[in-house]
C-alpha cells in the first residue's frame, strides 16, 4: 500500500477512495481495524454508556426506539448504523440528526491520518470516523448497530456496557454458518466480561447461552424469562410489558414488532432510564425509521419495507394478516427485487399465498442482484400467477400503482436498494404534480 495521504473537501471522493481501498467489500476480523483504533485511540468514546446491537433483523428498529425514548427524557445520543437508504450520512446520528458532509470528511480525513499501511474495508474505515465523531460530542448514550454477524465485526472492538440481541435467523450463511446455533454463536460474541448482555430472540439457541459462560457476561436478561409481553385480552389494541417489579400495561400498538420494542424497554431499564407508560406510548406513537414497514400513501395503501430474507418476511406476513390497520385489504400488489445471496425460495415461498399480482423489477446496475427471470422462474416453481417482469424497480412500482384497486394493497419489500428506488421513484412523482 502507499504511504500517500488521501486528501478530498468532497465527501463523494472520500467513499469512493474508501471502496476502493481494500481488495474484498467484505472481511471479517478484528486485527485490521484494533490496531488502527489504538494508533488513534478510538477505542473509548468519551459517553457515558454504550450500548452493541446484534441480530438477524430488528436491531435498526430496536436502536431507534432506544434513541428516540433518551432524546425525549433530554439526553445527547449518537447512533451508527447500516446500511443507508440514501446517503452516507444517514449512518451517524447525533441527538437524532444527520451530520454535515464537512464533519464526515474531517472524520475520515482523522481516520487517514492514523491507519499508516493498514488496508481498511469500507465499513471498517467508517466504524472508525463514527467512533471519531461521537468522541467529539461527548454524549450521554451511544448506540451502535453491528454490520454482520458479531464476533468477527468490526464494531466489536468496542468495550460497550450492554450487549443486545434483538433476534436469530438465517441470513448471511456464507459468512456466519448455515444453521441458528453457528449463527447465534457469532451475533453472541459480541457479549463482553463484567457486562450485561440482552436477548430479545425467544427461542434462542444454546450456543448464547454457552458464549456467555464463555465470555464471562455478569448478567444475561432473556426474552420471556426476565422481561415478557403479552396481549392484554380485554383491549385487543394494547399490551403489556413486565421485567421483575416493572410493568407497563397498557402499551399501544404500532406496525413495531413488540418483540423489539420490548427489548428497547429492557435495555432502557439496564441503562438506569427511568422510563412511565406515556413517554412509551409518546415513542411509540411517534415511531418512525425509513424503509420500515414505511406508510406511502394510505388511499390506496401503499407501503415499502426491507425484508429480505425469511425471518423479516414471516413478521411482515404476519403483521399484514393480524394488524386491524390491513383488514380491510383484499389483494397485494407486491413490487420485489432481491440479492442473489438470499434464500429468495424460501423467503417469497412465505408470501405466495398472501400476494394476488406479483411485479418483479430489475435492479440495475447492481451485481449482487437477482436478475428479475430469475426470480420469476421461482415465483413461477412456486406456483405464484400474475407474475410480471420489468427493467427497473421503478418501471415495476409505477405499473403496480396503475393497476392497483382501492381495496387493494401495494408492497414493495426484497432488499434495501428495492426499497430506496421505490422511495427514489415516489419522490419524483411527487416532485412533477
Amino acid at each position: 500500500m502507499s504511504n500517500e495521504i488521501f486528501q478530498s473537501q468532497s465527501l463523494n471522493d472520500w467513499l469512493f477512495y474508501l471502496e476502493q481501498q481494500h481488495p474484498t467489500e467484505i472481511e471479517l476480523g478484528l486485527s485490521r481495524i484494533q490496531s488502527v483504533a489504538d494508533k488513534a485511540k478510538l477505542n473509548h468514546l468519551n459517553a457515558g454508556k454504550t450500548v452493541l446491537v446484534a441480530g438477524t433483523n430488528g436491531k435498526g428498529t430496536t436502536i431507534r426506539f432506544i434513541e428516540l425514548a433518551l432524546i425525549e427524557l433530554g439526553y445527547s445520543v449518537g447512533v451508527f448504523s447500516s446500511p443507508h437508504l440514501f446517503t452516507y450520512n444517514e449512518r451517524v446520528r447525533v441527538n437524532g440528526e444527520l451530520l454535515a458532509d464537512s464533519d464526515h470528511i474531517s472524520a475520515f480525513d482523522f481516520v487517514e491520518q492514523h491507519k499508516g499501511n493498514t488496508s481498511l474495508t469500507y465499513f471498517e474505515f467508517s466504524t472508525l470516523a463514527a467512533f471519531k465523531l461521537f468522541q467529539q460530542h461527548k454524549l450521554d448514550f451511544v448506540l451502535v448497530e453491528v454490520g454482520l454477524g458479531g464476533r468477527l465485526d468490526s464494531t466489536n472492538i468496542l468495550q460497550q456496557d450492554i450487549s443486545v440481541i434483538t433476534s436469530i435467523g438465517l441470513d448471511h450463511i456464507d459468512w456466519l454458518g448455515n444453521t441458528l446455533e453457528k449463527i447465534a454463536f457469532e451475533k453472541a460474541g459480541i457479549f463482553k466480561a463484567n457486562n450485561t448482555a440482552i436477548i430479545g430472540e425467544q427461542s434462542p439457541p444454546l450456543t448464547i447461552e454457552q458464549q456467555a459462560a464463555n465470555l464471562k457476561v455478569k448478567t444475561t436478561l432473556w426474552s420471556g424469562r426476565d422481561f415478557t409481553f403479552s396481549s392484554v385480552l380485554e383491549c385487543p389494541k394494547t399490551w403489556q410489558f413486565k421485567s421483575g417489579q416493572v410493568v407497563f400495561e397498557q402499551l399501544n400498538s404500532n406496525f413495531v414488532p413488540r418483540q423489539n420494542i420490548a427489548t428497547a424497554i429492557q435495555t432502557l431499564i439496564e441503562l438506569n432510564i427511568e422510563l412511565t407508560e406515556g413517554l412509551l406510548n409518546k415513542v411509540i406513537k411517534n415511531f418512525s425509521l425509513p424503509g420500515r414497514m414505511q406508510i406511502l400513501c394510505s388511499k390506496p395503501l401503499q407501503m415499502v419495507d426491507v425484508a429480505h430474507n425469511p425471518h423479516a418476511i414471516a413478521y411482515l406476513s404476519d403483521t399484514l394478516a393480524s394488524n386491524d390497520a390491513f383488514k380491510h385489504i383484499n389483494g397485494i400488489h407486491a413490487v420485489v427485487a432481491m440479492m442473489k445471496d438470499k434464500d429468495i425460495k424460501e423467503t417469497l415461498a412465505i408470501m405466495v399465498k398472501s400476494v394476488s399480482h406479483w411485479h418483479i423489477g430489475e435492479l440495475e446496475a447492481n451485481p449482487r442482484a437477482a436478475k428479475a427471470e430469475s426470480i420469476q422462474a421461482v415465483l413461477e416453481d412456486l406456483g405464484a400467477k400474475n407474475v410480471s417482469v420489468y427493467s427497473s424497480v421503478g418501471s415495476a412500482w409505477a405499473q403496480a400503482k396503475l393497476e392497483q384497486q382501492e381495496e387493494e394493497l401495494l408492497l414493495g419489500f426484497g432488499s434495501f436498494y428495492t426499497v430506496c428506488d421505490i422511495l427514489k421513484n415516489n419522490n419524483k412523482e411527487k416532485r412533477s404534480l
